[in-house]
């Protein structure tokens, strides 16, 4: 336990990416990983990923205009982190398309990313899954540390 203590004390960090989804546990993520970002004066990458897995294929759903309204979702979720870390905290937003674990993998080694904050849980019908898919398959794919933020009363 010290070694590892003593091994986190050197730690510094450049470039953090906040993963979002909009949800209570991101934005729980998104004020731990501002607070970082200030105490390192790092980068802060804030990343919205539109799921391109789930099937909207149907007379009901334009698939189009999901795509768009997820799209706008993730832009004022976004926003709302660029206000947050005002005038301090130099955020740079992306929005993405693809399997979200995928695509912040991708985006974090094409960015050099530090360390990566998310939620424990994302918007998810599945309220009982300890963890969520992409945050469970960011720590299973062992590439970057990442730091999850539990939920309070969710």
């Amino acid at each position: 336990m010290f070694f590892a203590l003593k091994h986190l004390v050197g730690v510094m960090y450049d470039r953090i990416l906040v993963a979002t989804d909009g949800s209570n546990n991101a934005q729980r993520a998104t004020g731990q990983a501002l607070d970082l970002a200030r105490q390192y004066g790092a980068e802060l990458h804030a990343v919205y990923v539109i799921e391109t897995r789930t099937g909207y294929d149907n007379a009901i759903v334009d698939p189009e205009t999901v795509r768009q309204n997820l799209r706008e979702d993730g832009k004022e979720a976004l926003g709302a982190i660029e206000a947050d870390g005002e005038p301090d905290v130099s955020v740079i937003t992306s929005v993405l398309e693809g399997v979200p674990h995928e695509e912040l993998l991708s985006y974090s080694e094409d960015q050099g990313i530090d360390l990566v904050v998310m939620g424990a849980k994302g918007r998810s019908a599945f309220k009982t899954i300890l963890l969520g898919s992409t945050t469970e398959a960011l720590l299973r794919a062992d590439q970057l540390p990442v730091l999850v933020v539990n939920s309070t009363g969710e």
